[in-house]
């Protein structure tokens, strides 16, 4: 009995924040009904159970996408579950590159092309030995950039991936020397980053150096190449080069040396990682799913499902007018 009394009680305890979050969506939302309210309820522990997470983190997640405007929350709170699950990343973590992406290539919250991206950058986590939450922190610092400048979600994913892998940086830094490398094919200048028109010169001169034009002319217009297609001429000339051609050293030199040189020469010399990685971006369809399936199946996961079940269960009970009259 007293197990029984003990048990019971942390599961109130769970109900109670289920309903602390329900009460706050409530007050958010105008125009919840009660039966609206119920069935969000509902939602969250088969939801929750589904991925092997608590039901407070289905709703947690559906209040965050309501609050930052997503008319479908629920599609987005479960897909934030399904990529914690899956690539075992925090909450936040999961909310930030969701946001990051939905943004940066402007898909209007659409669950669908987001779980493209998702699934994609599983497959190349998956068969490349890649920290799913390195390669999520980098496309969360970088995709709005690289999106900004011409850069799309797959290839981003694998450049990013390749920099990961074969410079052995963590996300963060990938992040920010893809960035930078970015702004000088593009030749932006970035006081922050202290790049200003001479140091463009200098990276658009090593270019040339090896053949590589950043901009070309097409009806009588000039205008700046496809930022990939520039690395991948500078990846043959680069790799042709000898280990003491000054080329070498002076293209390194203009992105600065340091990591950034450290990702730039990984980018060059393992470009067919690059596109190895970016074949396996668009064979992911459904790689998430079943991650977040075997995480899951888990100890951790199945334990997570059990108490769903039993707190459901007593929420249920504890509705009844039955039990308020043993109470009294």
């Amino acid at each position: 009995v007293n197990d029984f009394v003990s048990i019971t009680k942390e599961t109130l305890s769970e109900l109670k924040e289920v309903d602390t979050l329900l009460t706050q969506i409530s007050n958010e939302i105008d125009g919840l009904s009660k039966s609206d309210l119920k069935k969000i309820g509902n939602d969250a522990f088969d939801i929750a159970s589904k991925y092997g997470k608590n039901a407070a983190d289905y709703l947690t997640g559906f209040q965050e996408a309501s609050r930052a405007g997503y008319r479908n929350a629920s599609e987005i709170a479960e897909l934030s579950l399904a990529l914690q699950s899956a690539g075992n990343i925090s909450a936040e973590l999961a909310g930030q590159f969701i946001n990051a992406a939905d943004s940066a290539y402007k898909l209007g919250g659409s669950a669908a092309k987001l779980t493209e991206i998702l699934d994609g950058s599983f497959n190349i986590s998956g068969r490349n030995a890649i920290s799913m939450s390195e390669l999520t922190e980098a496309m969360s610092a970088a995709g709005g950039q690289a999106a900004e400048l011409g850069v799309s979600a797959e290839e981003t994913a694998a450049v990013l991936g390749t920099m990961i892998s074969a410079a052995h940086i963590s996300g963060s830094e990938a992040a920010d020397a893809f960035g930078d490398i970015l702004l000088l094919m593009r030749q932006v200048a970035d006081e922050g980053n202290e790049m200003d028109a001479e140091s463009l010169a200098q990276y658009e001169e090593a270019c040339k150096a090896l053949n590589v034009s950043l901009k070309e002319t097409k009806n009588g217009i000039t205008s700046l190449r496809d930022p990939m297609d520039i690395l991948k001429d500078l990846s043959e000339a680069y790799s042709k080069l000898g280990p003491n051609d000054t080329r070498k050293s002076d293209l390194l030199d203009a992105v600065g040396n340091g990591t950034n040189a450290d990702a730039l020469d990984a980018v060059l010399e393992n470009y067919s990682l690059y596109e190895k990685m970016l074949t396996e971006y668009t064979q992911g369809a459904g790689v998430m799913s079943q991650k977040a399936s075997e995480t899951a199946d888990s100890w951790e996961g199945s334990l997570n499902r059990l108490s769903n079940t039993w707190t459901d269960t007593i929420g249920n009970i504890a509705e009844s007018d039955a039990v308020i009259t043993l109470i009294n």
